[in-house]
């Protein structure tokens, strides 16, 4: 497995999440989006997403206090000025991340004293 590379950039300099592998690499990886972008403060981020999602979701989000969702992420990433395009790869990375993550969680199940949910 390739290790999570923050570096990783697009055309035009965005980062992607494409090589995180845990939520907090995926987070790290938000974090660096939101800076590329300008670091729009956090009611503007409300804003430019249609109130979708509110300021403080997103830095709790952003913290690590809150959940990924695809509805955040898909949010974070218009908030942030991110095409449709842009949200798509960043969604599409999230639900990769998640598979991911209960293949190995199945794999553990297996094992004595470990549960599925780990």
């Amino acid at each position: 497995m390739v290790p999570f590379q923050s570096d990783v950039r697009v055309p035009g300099g965005a980062p992607v999440p494409y090589g995180a592998r845990t939520p907090d690499e995926f987070l790290e990886a938000m974090r660096e989006y939101r800076a590329w972008a300008g670091a729009p403060s956090y009611p503007e981020m409300e804003y430019r997403s249609g109130g979708v999602c509110t300021a403080e979701r997103f830095r709790r989000t952003l913290e690590g206090a809150e959940p990924l969702t695809v509805a955040l992420v898909g949010a974070f990433i218009t908030a942030c000025g991110g095409d449709a395009e842009a949200c798509g790869q960043w969604t599409t990375a999230l639900r990769s991340l998640r598979l991911r993550m209960a293949e190995r969680a199945q794999g553990r199940g297996a094992e004595p004293g470990v549960s599925p949910a780990g």
